[in-house]
């Protein structure tokens, strides 16, 4: 250990005479008798690296880098290696150990701005797999950062890998959708949606996210569009009825909601909003009869609110209607809304209500409205099949009695015609042909729900449809006037379609519209195929930079103006993630690469700390001798100044920095504004440091012996009014 001293002390005196290659030679000879000690080994490389021996610096910085990586000291490890960065930045590894380095300490913004180093780099060289790889390594560092997750739809997109595009494209999707970013979402379907033109699924989402942002309009017209190909299709005729309820345009809305269940005819929910698109346009008959057709299976379907509200606003429409106060009477009775019965009652004095029988074990609430459901029984008939058969009938709810023994009477009168010519053919028709003509009579079909259709695809602009719907009706009803007016229509509009041409581009096709738009423009211009030091590369720095998604406006959204050709539309969110990093990290990490001689990336540490803590005198303090280091007296002034300026500004700190600003202007030949400053702090402790022999001389320079100079004092304290 003599001897590692004496080489310690001689590297010492040869560093002050600047005998830098015989101070290398001492240093390797203590390396070499003590390899683990890292002060010396560091020292070593700063000398080797002034001494333009790059290769060897770095092989001693490597060593230094480890030991501190694998000992936990994370801080001063990723100051090792971002001067190694500097030294060799065509060494990808180091980008990928400062990633690492930075997610350990939990500086994640940091880790995000070096993998991005890669990414470029990568994707310079064409090195696609590893682009990949690290881009999914920055997606699971901030799962969060959509744009990190846009770069990786892009890459694989414009490589030709749809699937795995389209895995990405649709999770980053349910992300937003999830939080309700229907802008965001919107912004990516117009930069991926020309790599899907034939994806139906991803057309009928952006619909739906049209419909969700609020842009009903769009949605319609989208959808429409949609319906050319697939006019049976449940999924857009909902939507599309939605939207169309949404727009209040309830005409359409019931139009849909009938060709919808025309596909499912059960689907309760779809006749619920029936029902309500009666009750929207006010065609309140309308609405009873498919209440009344439909209000069993409401009950089955545990729907009795539906049905207590709408009987209610019916009664207060209707208030003389039969049917509307039996059922609401009977839905008062199952609910046990008694009051409510009775007010009924008392404003109907001349109706004689049906008095519901007094209900055994085996039935339940429901019998007083439906009466029995069991298909066995045959005790009772509801009024509904009364109603068919023409008959009087006192309500849907009453239950009439059947008398079994006028059928007994019936079955037993029945007689058969045994009679040899029953049909009275006569006998000499032995051989006669009796096959019926069944087309004689067609089969009975409902050609208002038939027209209703064809009025649905006429507003659709599905006019071939509408047709073939009309065509129908007339084979059975050749003369039928309102079919031959409904075809008379069809042709009117399909040629008025025609003579105008296609509706704009925006509305009839909003797919098209998108994939007409570029905004594929993600290249990084790096200068070069090595990869740039991460300071010093401006292209590096601004490789995911320009467009934020979070800054997207809807007026932008659907803009006609092609992009700029330099115009970027990614970039990652580090800034975003920095506030959620440690930030007495990022600055001890700043003292670090200052001690490193890293003033740039100190500078930029300092930056980060100062917007997002309590250390913004210090940060700024810091920053003002970062650039004192550099030789530029003019930002270190201003970093000064706005320490000063802060309402968070200690009694101590003020004096500091007061001093240091005075320090600044006597060596950068201001002796006035010097000794002004100085004075500032002899004025509150006038024993600070060296303070009174730099006013002596200052004041000696100026020709001034005492400390009451007006010329001196004035014009200092005019120089710093600022403070």
């Amino acid at each position: 250990m003599a001897d590692k001293q004496k080489f310690i002390d001689s590297a010492q005196r040869n560093i002050k005479k600047k005998l830098l290659p015989r101070a290398i030679k001492d240093l390797q000879k203590v390396v070499e008798i003590d390899p683990r000690d890292i002060r010396y080994r560091q020292r070593l490389a700063e000398l080797l690296v002034k001494e333009n021996r790059t290769a060897e610096a770095f092989e001693q910085y490597e060593t230094v880098a480890k030991y501190f990586a694998t000992n936990g000291f994370y801080l001063k490890g990723i100051a090792i290696y971002k001067q190694m960065q500097r030294l060799d930045p065509s060494q990808v590894g180091i980008f990928t150990r400062l990633a690492e380095l930075n997610e350990k300490q939990g500086l994640i913004g940091n880790a995000l701005a070096e993998l991005r180093q890669l990414v470029a780099y990568y994707e310079k060289n064409q090195m696609l797999a590893d682009a990949i790889k690290t881009l999914e390594k920055m997606r699971d560092l901030d799962p969060t950062n959509l744009n990190v997750q846009v770069k990786l739809i892009e890459i694989h997109l414009t490589h030709g890998h749809q699937t795995e595009g389209l895995v990405e494209l649709e999770r980053v999707i349910a992300q937003l959708e999830a939080k309700q970013e229907y802008d965001k979402v919107l912004r990516l379907y117009k930069m991926f949606l020309p790599h899907f033109e034939t994806n139906d699924t991803l057309q009928r989402k952006l619909a739906q996210t049209l419909f969700l942002k609020g842009d009903v309009e769009r949605a319609i017209e989208l959808l429409k569009t949609l319906l050319q190909d697939q006019p049976q299709d449940s999924e857009i005729l909902q939507l599309l009825a939605r939207a169309y309820a949404q727009r209040q345009d309830h005409e359409n809305a019931r139009l849909t909601y009938s060709q919808l269940l025309k596909l499912d005819p059960d689907d309760l929910d779809l006749r619920q909003a029936l029902v309500q698109s009666y009750f929207n346009e006010n065609r309140l008959e309308k609405a009873l009869a498919e209440l009344e057709d439909w209000k069993e299976a409401f009950l089955r379907g545990n729907r009795l609110d539906f049905l207590t509200e709408c009987y209610e606003r019916l009664h207060q429409d209707l208030p003389q209607n039969q049917q509307v106060i039996l059922t609401l009477d009977s839905i008062y009775e199952i609910t046990g809304e008694g009051d409510k019965l009775l007010k009924i009652s008392a404003t109907e004095p001349d109706f004689s209500r049906h008095q519901p029988e007094i209900l055994t074990e085996h039935e339940t609430l429901s019998d007083a409205l439906l009466g029995t459901i069991d298909p066995d029984e045959d005790l009772y008939i509801v009024e509904r099949n009364a109603r068919q058969q023409g008959g009087d009938f006192p309500s849907a709810l009453e239950l009439e009695p059947v008398d079994e023994t006028a059928d007994a009477d019936k079955e037993e009168i029945l007689e058969l015609d045994l009679s040899d010519d029953p049909l009275g053919l006569g006998a000499d028709n032995d051989g006669l042909n009796l096959d019926l003509d069944l087309d004689a009579a067609p089969a009975s079909r409902d050609v208002s729900a038939d027209l209703e259709e064809a009025e649905f695809y006429l507003q659709q602009g599905l006019f071939d449809e509408a047709e073939k719907v009309c065509r129908g009706i007339l084979v059975d009803y050749p003369d039928h006037p309102e079919v031959s007016e409904k075809l008379s229509l069809i042709a009117a509009q399909r040629g008025s379609s025609q003579t105008q041409g296609e509706t704009s581009v925006e509305l009839q096709d909003l797919a098209a519209e998108l994939r007409d738009n570029d905004f594929s423009d993600f290249d990084a211009e790096t200068p070069a195929t090595e990869l740039p030091s991460a300071a010093t590369s401006e292209a590096a720095a601004s490789f995911f930079a320009d467009v934020d998604l979070d800054d997207l406006g809807a007026d932008e959204l659907f803009a006609d103006e092609p992009q700029a050709a330099n115009k970027k539309v990614f970039r990652t969110d580090v800034d975003e993630q920095i506030a959620a990093d440690d930030m007495e990290s990022h600055y001890n990490l700043g003292i670090a690469y200052r001690e490193m001689g890293l003033l740039d990336d100190a500078i930029a540490e300092f930056a980060k700390v100062k917007r997002r803590s309590n250390r913004y005198v210090d940060c700024q303090t810091l920053t003002g001798l970062c650039f004192l280091d550099k030789g530029d007296t003019d930002r270190a002034e201003q970093s000064y100044k706005a320490a000063l300026a802060s309402e968070a500004l200690g009694k101590d700190q003020e004096l500091s920095l007061y001093y240091d600003l005075g320090t600044l202007y006597q060596e950068s030949g201001r002796p006035q504004d010097a000794l002004a400053s100085f004075r500032m702090v002899s004025e509150q402790d006038a024993n600070f440091r060296d303070l009174v022999s730099r006013i002596a001389g200052l004041q000696k320079l100026l020709g001034s012996a005492t400390d009451d100079t007006p010329a001196d004092a004035a014009g200092g304290k005019n120089r710093i009014s600022f403070l």
